[in-house]
């Protein structure tokens, strides 16, 4: 992609049908170490759940990693 004179680019059709950006949909922009994210408006790290993606290595069942944490 190019940026144009007023710092417009397209996304791809395949990409704005992926992540539900339709006309209307507002984005942010994000400055990160490795370059710029894009994401719609209020799906980002304000999310708490977000920042706990992947904590939980292992696979059991609700009821038994409850009982696992709680050291029964």
């Amino acid at each position: 992609m190019r940026v144009t004179e007023k710092g417009q680019v397209t996304i791809p059709v395949s990409l704005r049908k992926r992540y539900g950006l339709h006309p209307n949909v507002q984005v942010e922009f994000l400055a990160e170490a490795e370059g710029i994210r894009i994401q719609k408006r209020g799906t980002g790290s304000s999310n708490p759940f977000r920042a706990l993606r992947g904590v939980v290595k292992k696979r059991l069942a609700v009821d038994l990693y409850i009982e696992e944490i709680r050291g029964r």
